[in-house]
């Protein structure tokens, strides 16, 4: 089975949009140090790490279809936040580029009839339900958090658990 060049082109530009997430996550993460949170840091760490695998697969399965892997630029990002919540909102915004774009080439791979494309696509719808639901779940934690350090300190250390479940 062999990609169409349109269908190779969505899905190099789906190689760099988990780039650019790795990236903007990298610059959250950064920011989350520096704010000295070390719990949200962990969170968005491994958030950054799974979103260069999520490149990775990309990447491979292009190259398993005998297409061509063309790396985009990236632009740069921001370290500057406007507190915890507001990294987590730029998160969940982000998220929900991504699935369009997922969404967007399966829709593509469906008309083609590519159907190892269309099942390799469907992994990843999947997986940006995940994606959006983790980012809202932690937004609602900061908004019964709140004001209240000692809760921000429980919600900080929960964050600090993901990845030992």
């Amino acid at each position: 089975m062999k990609l169409s060049k349109k269908l190779e082109k969505a899905l190099n530009k789906q190689v760099a949009m988990e780039y650019e997430a790795a990236y903007k996550y990298n610059g959250m993460r950064i920011y989350l140090d520096d704010f000295g949170v070390p719990g949200a840091t962990h969170w968005m760490t491994l958030q950054t790490k799974e979103e260069i695998q999520h490149a990775e697969d990309f990447i491979q399965f292009i190259k398993s279809l005998d297409g061509q892997v063309e790396l985009a630029g990236i632009q740069a990002e921001t370290t500057k936040y406007d507190g915890l919540a507001s990294v987590w909102e730029a998160g969940l915004v982000h998220e929900k580029e991504i699935t369009k774009s997922i969404e967007e080439i399966l829709a593509l791979a469906i008309k083609e009839k590519n159907y190892a494309a269309e099942n390799f696509l469907r992994t990843y719808v999947d997986e940006q339900v995940e994606e959006e639901e983790n980012f809202r779940d932690v937004l609602q934690l900061f908004e019964l958090a709140g004001k209240d350090k000692a809760a921000m300190f429980q919600v900080d250390s929960y964050l600090g658990q993901r990845g030992q479940e």
